[in-house]
């Protein structure tokens, strides 16, 4: 049949994808052992695959099939090696009756998707057998690829319509905007409690610092008499600070374990915050681990999702609830200084037991 090159590179494409979930692990593991024969685009596109937690689930999004000839390639190897070797001679230019008993003396030696990665990877290269793999894929059901042409049409077909939706009536813009309303002063309420809350501790706290009747100076992290889940934990680790953090910031600092806002920088050098103009940030809930008189230490926040959360580094909150924190998160391991807003104080402490998890 007379196949196109587009033909023919979709056929890879659709073999590749068929692939069982070890054999594709382990053409990308023998990739990852001849980078120089990769060209880098697909090199490139190898990696990201290689470090994906399913490379099965994804391998036929667009931004991988730059690398799926060199994954076919490397997976079929062995394959082809001894399909050459058992037609002997006549390799160069088989007949079709010659390539049919090479295939069925495989045996069992080969998986079936294995050889069919073999058969669309010579029909995508320039050889005398091109034309004759491809055929027998296209035609050859026990291959399991004779709809590989409807299979390319339904990942290249456009993208439905987005529906209409008939537009609000001024009736629900109105309860909208009252909704919007009563939600920012609810939060409001809340950062104020919070502020009043955490005032509250700094004041009990200076008073446990004072000097006992001996002459002792009382420090501590305990709960305040009368106070519930929203004070700070007693403490039984320390933060660890290097020693310039040390001359500058106090760990038993009143906001120590509370959890803030703050605005941080996706770029840890970066110093220029949303009032200087940065934009290269956001503001995160973060866990205080030491204080000055006009700046905090701090761990960021992460949500489940994100970059963070797969990292291995980063400790994940067991009562992230009870915390403050609106879903599930990750606490970074790098420590970022922060201005300190008296008016943005703790909206929650986290757990002694999480406190001690990050250290």
């Amino acid at each position: 049949m007379d196949a196109t090159d587009k033909d023919r590179t979709t056929m890879v494409r659709v073999a590749v994808a068929r692939l069982g979930r070890d054999e594709l692990r382990q053409a990308l593991a023998l990739a990852a052992d001849s980078p120089s024969q990769i060209p880098k685009a697909a090199g490139n596109a190898l990696n990201a695959l290689r470090k994906h937690r399913d490379p099965a689930s994804v391998v036929d999004k667009i931004q991988y099939r730059v690398a799926l000839p060199s994954v076919a390639a490397v997976a079929s190897e062995a394959c082809l090696a001894r399909t050459i070797e058992l037609l002997g001679d006549d390799s160069d230019d088989p007949s079709r009756e010659q390539l049919l008993a090479a295939l069925d003396a495989l045996g069992d030696e080969f998986s079936v998707a294995t050889v069919a990665v073999m058969l669309a990877s010579v029909a995508n290269g320039d050889m005398a057998a091109s034309d004759l793999c491809f055929e027998l894929l296209a035609g050859d059901e026990r291959f399991g690829l004779t709809d590989w042409a409807d299979t390319d049409a339904r990942s290249t077909a456009p993208p439905a319509a987005p529906r209409t939706t008939v537009g609000a009536t001024p009736e629900q813009r109105e309860a909208r905007r009252l909704k919007k309303q009563k939600d920012a002063e609810a939060r409001r309420k809340k950062l104020e409690e919070a502020r009043k809350a955490g005032e509250k501790l700094r004041r009990a706290r200076k008073k446990e610092r004072r000097p006992g009747p001996e002459g002792t100076e009382r420090k501590g992290h305990g709960p305040v008499a009368g106070s519930g889940s929203s004070v700070a934990p007693r403490l039984t680790r320390r933060a660890h600070l290097t020693p310039a953090q040390e001359a500058e910031f106090d760990r038993n600092d009143p906001w120590v374990a509370g959890v803030v806002f703050a605005w941080v920088p996706f770029d840890p050098s970066a110093t220029d915050g949303p009032e200087a103009g940065g934009e290269a940030g956001k503001m995160r809930r973060c866990v205080v681990v030491a204080g000055s008189a006009t700046h905090l230490l701090v761990r960021p926040g992460f949500s489940d999702g994100g970059v963070k959360s797969r990292d291995w580094k980063s400790v994940p909150l067991r009562h992230w609830r009870r915390s403050g924190f609106d879903q599930a998160t990750w606490i970074d391991i790098e420590v970022v200084q922060v201005p300190r807003d008296p008016e943005n104080a703790p909206v929650g402490w986290i757990s002694g037991e999480d406190w001690n998890a990050l250290w």
